[in-house]
């Protein structure tokens, strides 16, 4: 997930770690220490410093370890070319740094915003995500998605009877987690690489361009089909609602660069009740080490979301052209 918001008593702090840091880049005198948009995890700025503008990241919830896989993988898309905000390395060659604030990687900053919902960003998110799933993992990346089914049960029992006070998730999560276990079946599905977190926040475009695919730490080893349903989740809802238009641009797209084969092409419509579920897990994982009540807003939404979509004909309107 994207960047924590920062007041502006932490700035203080940080830019002074930051200007102390910047040395060991070999960047010159820090001018400034942007924060950037509130999200759910880390905390990133725009370093302004007589060099250019980086991306200053700290990592608040994933450890060293977790941090060197991500590097892995960012290294592995870099020598494929891949659209994406890669890490750079200080004078000595690390890439990881370590200040009172917590762990630091500075990242190359890409100039562009978050996009609006539109048949063109859709299409630029499918297209990217087909080319990703194409790339095979670095050596010994073995990483596998926290998202399970099969863990859900364990995610509730985490909060006894409520989530923070809040009695309507569990059981309402519990019942689409049953809903979902039917709709997906056990067929086995094609796998690699994914990034698991594929919104519009985590990304970069400028004037309906994909620059950037960034926020790499959830990346790991899981079917393809679930990061296809967390993406749509992404890009094709508008006000909570799915927009035909844009699923069906995406479909097309990401079709167009890696096709589905005949089983996924079956279960495309419970890809999305996936990617809805698979938030909630993100966000009920959360809320069980604190209470956060943008995440709990979050998954209420996406409850609401999940129930929607029953109404709907998914089987039309994720059919694909031949």
């Amino acid at each position: 997930m994207t960047a924590i918001g920062t007041s502006g008593q932490d700035c203080g702090p940080v830019l002074e770690e930051a200007r102390v840091l910047a040395k060991s880049y070999g960047l010159g005198e820090v001018v400034s220490l942007r924060p950037l948009p509130e999200g759910y995890a880390n905390t990133n700025y725009a370093l302004e410093t007589a060099s250019g503008t980086f991306l200053y990241r700290i990592c608040r919830q994933k450890s060293e370890s977790d941090i060197v896989d991500e590097l892995k993988v960012l290294e592995r898309l870099e020598t494929r070319g891949f659209r994406a905000a890669y890490p750079i390395r200080r004078d000595d060659g690390e890439l990881i740094s370590t200040t009172p604030s917590g762990t630091v990687v500075l990242y190359g900053f890409i100039e562009g915003e978050e996009p609006g919902l539109t048949p063109e960003t859709a299409a630029e998110a499918a297209g990217a995500l087909a080319e990703l799933h194409g790339i095979e993992p670095p050596e010994g990346f073995e990483k596998t998605n926290f998202v399970q089914l099969e863990n859900s049960q364990e995610l509730a029992s985490r909060f006894g009877e409520s989530v923070h006070g809040d009695r309507q998730i569990l059981g309402r999560f519990l019942d689409e987690t049953a809903r979902l276990r039917d709709l997906l079946g056990d067929e086995p599905l094609p796998g690699g690489l994914i990034h698991a977190d594929l919104f519009p926040e985590n990304t970069i475009f400028r004037e309906n361009r994909l620059e950037a695919i960034i926020d790499f730490e959830e990346c790991c080893i899981d079917s393809f089909l679930f990061d296809v349903g967390t993406t749509i989740n992404g890009f094709c809802f508008i006000d909570n609602s799915l927009e035909p238009g844009l699923l069906g641009r995406f479909l097309a797209d990401y079709n167009s660069v890696r096709a589905f084969d005949k089983t996924e092409r079956s279960l495309l419509p419970a890809s999305i009740h996936w990617g809805a579920h698979g938030q909630i897990c993100w966000h009920l994982d959360l809320l069980s080490g604190r209470d956060y009540a943008r995440s709990r807003d979050r998954v209420h939404e996406l409850l609401d979301r999940l129930e929607a979509l029953r109404a709907l004909d998914l089987e039309s309107l994720c059919s694909l052209e031949d």
